[in-house]
């Protein structure tokens, strides 16, 4: 009985975040667009651009993350979709407790924001990193 009622959550949540992600890719797609064509991330003219180039480099690396993430899940079975997605989750939340922690001396600078999203990006291409050697086997 409890491993039902377990095998029923992990699936819950294996598709409540396969949702989660398709919905914010399509958004960040379409803000990173609009942002993209007013801004020359190879000059950035200014602490806001730059700031903002960094969020974009993040938001493109969190973009191919979800890519590659369901790619891997295309090939699974249930049970190990079903597991990725535990794994996902908790390693998202590991993520983001490191970066808070890493910069968390910046907070209330002007650059905090910049840290935390530079933080988040090389995490975020690790992981990837991590989920391609998957795709792979």
């Amino acid at each position: 009985m409890k491993r039902n009622l377990r095998k029923s959550r992990s699936l819950f949540w294996s598709i409540a975040l396969l949702t989660m992600l398709a919905t914010t890719s399509v958004f960040a797609q379409s803000e990173h667009s609009a942002i993209a064509q007013q801004i020359n991330c190879d000059r950035p003219q200014g602490d806001a651009q730059v700031r903002s180039c960094i969020r974009l480099r993040y938001e493109a690396s969190d973009k191919r993350l979800n890519e590659v993430y369901k790619q891997l899940a295309a090939k699974l079975s249930k049970e190990e979709k079903a597991l990725l997605a535990e794994a996902q989750l908790g390693w998202i939340k590991v993520r983001d407790n490191s970066c808070e922690f890493e910069v968390y001396r910046n907070r209330g600078g002007s650059g905090f924001q910049g840290f935390l999203n530079e933080c988040l990006e090389r995490a975020t291409k690790q992981r990837t990193a991590e989920l391609e050697k998957y795709l792979q086997r």
